[in-house]
C-alpha cells in the first residue's frame, strides 16, 4: 500500500543544528583588511630587522671569544719565550756553550780529551769488525 500526499513547496530555509563530534572545532578564517595588513607588514619588518641584528651580535661575540682565546695562548707563549731569553742570557749558559761548542777553557784549566778508537788523529787502532780482518801471528 502506497500513501502519497501533496506537500506545498516553499522557499524557506530551515537551519538544522548539526551535531559535530566532540573535540573537533571548525576552522575560523580571518579576513585582513587595510590597516591590519599594514600593521602585519610593519611587525614583520621589525622582527626581520631585530633577528638580523641578533645573528650579527652572536657572530661578533663568537669572534671576540676566539680572539681572546688566541690572545691567552700568545701570552703564555710570550712568557715562555721571555724565560728562554733569560736562560740564554745567563752567564752559566754562555759559559757552558763556550766550553762545549767552542772548546774554550778558563786560564789555568787543563783539557782532558777522550780518545776514541779509529777517530781522526787517534793513535788507538780501530777494533776489527769481522774475523777475516783479524791478523793472526
Amino acid at each position: 500500500m502506497v500513501l502519497s500526499a501533496k506537500v506545498p513547496k516553499t522557499n524557506k530555509v530551515i537551519k538544522v543544528a548539526s551535531q559535530s563530534k566532540p573535540g573537533k572545532q571548525k576552522k575560523v578564517k580571518f579576513k585582513l583588511k587595510g590597516p591590519s595588513v599594514i600593521l602585519l607588514i610593519l611587525l614583520g619588518f621589525i622582527f626581520y630587522s631585530f633577528g638580523g641584528q641578533m645573528v650579527e651580535m652572536y657572530n661578533v661575540r663568537h669572534e671576540i671569544q676566539k680572539i681572546q682565546e688566541q690572545m691567552d695562548e700568545l701570552r703564555i707563549k710570550n712568557a715562555d719565550l721571555r724565560k728562554q731569553i733569560e736562560q740564554l742570557n745567563s752567564d752559566a749558559y754562555i759559559e757552558r756553550e763556550a766550553r762545549e761548542k767552542l772548546g774554550l777553557v778558563k786560564p789555568g784549566e787543563k783539557i782532558i780529551l777522550e780518545a776514541k778508537p779509529g777517530a781522526k788523529g787517534s793513535s788507538i787502532p780501530k777494533p776489527p769488525k769481522t774475523l777475516e780482518e783479524t791478523e793472526v801471528h
